[in-house]
């Protein structure tokens, strides 16, 4: 049941809505007071009555459009607590988008399109890398190396310290946006890939192209750095192909 639309300015500089509103306008009015201080980290957001008042609905709508809210990072909702504003952070938006992408990327054609997407990302982070990387970074990349080279026979392990060598590179350019896309879809992408029958030899090359990047990035030879990087991604995605490949003809024999 609606409560009737409210009009002017609340306290707080929250400003009412004339007229009834969808739930994405709830979510994206109440992202803006979010935004811009009028809610701060911390804060409960006002009762479903008093927004069902300020926006002119009913309650399901409102509900929906705190759903809404969660899903953009927000809100944090307790079971059986009224919501809370979530500090607005950079990585739980990406999440938000993950989880949406997820089927999209479950098949080969998806998985590629990220795939070609990482590799334009990557080798324009590891031309920075050449000529950008501080000592700090350049030693993330050898403690990587060095754990992956640990836990060779370990998938977990390796997929672990194999996403940390990337994470490094992502982390050059001191750009969120390029630290947040690479733990939205290159984790996942990464831990999702099949599993080599030999995996120790095939963790042993890949490792080896880590080696093989850092030493062009040492080496200050951009031209080295990139071809290294992109011979390290696409052997590990013509790998998945064949897979791929290899489970179709098993299905059919």
């Amino acid at each position: 049941m609606g409560c009737g639309p409210l009009y002017g300015h609340q306290p707080g500089g929250i400003v009412t809505v004339q007229g009834a509103s969808s739930a994405s306008n709830i979510a994206n009015k109440l992202a803006a007071d979010v935004h811009d201080g009028a809610l701060q980290p911390g804060d409960m957001f006002p009762s479903e009555r008093d927004l069902c008042e300020r926006f002119g609905v009913g309650r399901s709508i409102v509900r929906d459009g705190m759903t809404i809210l969660q899903g953009m990072g927000l809100a944090d909702h307790s079971k059986g607590r009224r919501p809370r504003v979530a500090e607005p952070k950079l990585s739980r938006v990406m999440l938000a988008a993950s989880d949406a992408a997820h089927f999209f990327f479950k098949d080969n054609e998806g998985r590629a399109h990220l795939q070609q997407a990482r590799l334009f990302l990557e080798t324009s982070m590891v031309r920075f890398a050449v000529e950008n990387a501080s000592n700090a970074k350049i030693a993330k990349m050898v403690s990587a190396i060095e754990e992956c080279e640990a836990n060779l026979d370990d998938i977990a392990a390796f997929r672990i310290a194999d996403v940390k060598f990337h994470r490094a590179l992502a982390e050059v350019p001191g750009n969120p946006i390029f630290v947040a896309l690479h733990e939205t879809f290159v984790d996942r992408l990464m831990k999702g890939a099949p599993i080599h029958e030999d995996s120790v030899a095939h963790n042993r090359a890949s490792n080896a192209g880590h080696r093989n990047i850092l030493s062009a990035i040492l080496a200050k030879d951009s031209e080295a750095a990139v071809q290294a990087l992109t011979s390290h991604l696409i052997r590990n995605y013509e790998f998945h192909f064949q897979q791929s490949l290899n489970n179709e003809a098993k299905e059919y024999s």
